[in-house]
């Protein structure tokens, strides 16, 4: 008989070895006869949405029988500058390539409904997704559906080769960036809507706390803030916690510093900086301050960080679905200074997610230790 001793609840932490790396990718040996069922993009503004797309094209190697690009309600001139370059690439390698608006109320619904006709026809079938110009929303929304369904998932992403602001643009004018009245990257909020997905669990009445991945304007922040809780704009205390980006490039480190200043953080305020690149360290950090809070406080997250942050923000939520999760769209965004070129493609193999799945459930679990 086992003794209670020697019986261990697992951690996220013991998980983490376990799920795939954030790797290089190299289309000579990554994409080389693989086909899928379905390629996911996003239609956006940015120079590096057609990036991959475009690689996969010219390989000459990867195919996919169904390619869906989303369409967004926001910046649509500035997104149909790509669609020149976005369209013709997928549809090089797609057998079938349709549009898919995102910002709709039934897209979720549309996109389930795709994917359970593909599942029916093929046991996990393989879907690669292109995050290189997702928005938090549609991101985190997109990968839940994927997470849900039996696929063989692989998510491709293309680093810019700048970000808007450079430190030059930043200390030149920090009050472009922080004011509500500039333009900086983004404009506005149009909408602060929580997730249909991670509605969350409200248990016994708690008290609120708000997770907060800030980003270089702070009106969305703000804005979900004053959703959960109102008194926060002016009380805090200990339960509006700030997860400020570190990028993991040295020359960026400054980032971290401006994101303190543009979102007026108090020195007081529980502030822990997070990778902006390991998505696994967003997850073992978001499992570390959700503990304390955890019976305390009902917690939320606001996903306004880095793509890798989100995809880390939604295998939290699948740990500790208890979490809900709150987004905050801009009225609209600057398409001349958001970011420039690409540097780098990136993959992350998650492989079956009804595995993946499998391990994050694993999280809570009573296990026997030697």
């Amino acid at each position: 008989m086992a003794k209670l001793g020697n019986l261990r609840e697992v951690q996220v932490e013991d998980i983490l070895p376990e799920l795939p790396d954030v790797e290089r990718l190299d289309l000579a040996h990554d994409t080389a006869g693989r086909k899928d069922e379905l390629f996911l993009a996003a239609l956006g503004f940015e120079d590096r949405c057609p990036w991959i797309p475009d690689l996969l094209a010219d390989s000459g190697t990867y195919s996919a029988a169904h390619g869906v690009f989303f369409e967004y309600a926001t910046n649509e001139s500035d997104n149909d500058l790509n669609r020149p370059k976005l369209v013709p690439a997928m549809e090089s390698f797609c057998s079938r390539v349709r549009a898919m608006p995102c910002d709709s109320d039934d897209y979720p619904s549309q996109l389930r409904t795709l994917l359970r006709e593909l599942v029916a026809t093929s046991d996990s079938p393989g879907v690669t997704f292109d995050i290189s110009a997702c928005s938090s929303k549609l991101l985190v929304t997109t990968l839940t559906i994927l997470l849900e369904s039996r696929v063989n998932l692989r998510i491709v992403y293309s680093e810019a080769n700048l970000y808007h602001p450079t430190e030059r643009e930043y200390k030149q004018d920090p009050l472009k960036w922080t004011t509500d009245e500039g333009m900086g990257l983004a404009r506005g909020v149009s909408s602060v809507m929580p997730s249909p997905d991670h509605p969350g669990c409200r248990r016994d009445m708690l008290p609120e706390a708000v997770i907060v991945f800030p980003t270089f304007k702070p009106e969305r922040s703000r804005a979900i803030i004053a959703h959960v809780d109102q008194s926060f704009l002016v009380r805090p205390k200990d339960r509006v916690i700030w997860l400020i980006g570190d990028p993991h490039l040295p020359e960026d480190h400054w980032r971290a510093d401006a994101l303190r200043a543009i979102n007026e953080i108090p020195p007081s305020a529980p502030v822990h900086e997070v990778s902006t690149f390991d998505y696994k360290k967003t997850l073992e950090t978001l499992e570390r301050v959700h503990r304390p809070l955890d019976c305390m406080y009902h917690v939320n997250v606001a996903p306004l960080g880095s793509k890798l942050q989100s995809v880390g923000i939604v295998l939290l939520w699948y740990v500790r679905p208890e979490v809900s999760i709150i987004f905050a769209s801009a009225r609209e965004h600057n398409a001349a200074q958001y970011s420039e070129g690409c540097k780098a493609t990136w993959r992350i193999d998650f492989g079956p997610t009804v595995d993946l799945l499998a391990l994050l459930g694993t999280v809570g679990e009573l296990q026997l230790t030697q």
